[in-house]
């Protein structure tokens, strides 16, 4: 009997998580309470709903989400909480995402190179390795068999390439293994 009427006591707390600036609402943010094993995740119109045991007034939410400021927010009442994220700019350049994971940008710093579309080289090309030749230390790019319409080869650090000198890079086309070949120059950022 003590159980039913502890339940039925339980108050829920509902509201929803957006964007501070643009007011999109935010799906997938943690919402947990403060020194309870109590949480939840908002869904797809970044909406949540948490019950909780009285007394409701001075229970903490922590909220967090990747790329934000995280909040905690002082509970007053069961009243529908709106809650503003602000995001962390400060983050965003911290994590370099690559071909098989993810790594801290420090770990990475000297063996990521990144070209710009207004550093590419000028004039006709054939491919898009032609693009980027002479821009990236280390990385030749060459035609080995000197005919024009023959493909291009890329090598990074000659023969102390992991695999030795005939292993060519993986390349991913929007996460999908290919070939410089197989897109238009022109179509490249």
């Amino acid at each position: 009997m003590s159980f039913t009427l502890s339940s039925y006591a339980q108050q829920s707390i509902h509201g929803n998580v957006v964007d501070s600036q643009s007011g999109e609402p935010l799906p997938g943010v943690t919402v947990m309470v403060k020194g309870m094993s109590i949480g939840t995740s908002t869904d797809i119109d970044g909406r949540f709903s948490i019950t909780l045991p009285p007394p409701i007034e001075g229970k903490q939410l922590q909220v967090s989400y990747i790329g934000y400021v995280p909040q905690t927010i002082t509970l007053k009442s069961t009243e529908e909480l709106t809650i503003k994220m602000i995001e962390d700019s400060q983050n965003l350049d911290e994590v370099v995402v690559i071909g098989y994971g993810t790594q801290r940008k420090g770990d990475v710093t000297s063996s990521v190179a990144s070209v710009k579309s207004e550093n590419f080289v000028k004039g006709a090309v054939k491919d898009v390795g032609q693009l980027i030749q002479g821009k990236v230390a280390g990385l030749a790019i060459t035609n080995p068999s000197g005919d024009p319409t023959g493909n291009t080869q890329i090598r990074l650090r000659g023969t102390s390439t992991i695999g030795g000198a005939n292993t060519a890079p993986l390349i991913l086309i929007d996460g999908i293994p290919g070939d410089f070949n197989t897109v238009a120059p022109e179509d490249v950022e």
